[in-house]
């Protein structure tokens, strides 16, 4: 797994999909592609629009959270 500034710098999450109560993001690097998985009834994004696209850089802190809770996924 590559470091989050490398994850991050210059690259876009797009929406992959939603299922109980979660929303999947796929961010695809030079390297890997990872899913991250954000649970959507927390109450933080209770009122939070998410996007079909979100340049990486906006979900930093979402992914540093991924990162510790082990809610992202290395696919390749």
């Amino acid at each position: 797994m590559e470091n989050l500034k490398t994850i991050v710098k210059g690259t876009t999450a797009k929406l992959s999909f939603v299922c109980a109560g979660k929303i999947y993001y796929h961010i695809e690097t030079e390297k890997h592609l990872y899913q991250l998985e954000i649970k959507s009834m927390d109450e933080e994004l209770k009122t939070t629009y998410m996007e079909k696209s979100i340049r990486q850089l906006h979900l930093c802190a979402g992914f540093e959270k991924g990162l510790r809770i082990q809610t992202i996924h290395l696919f390749n």
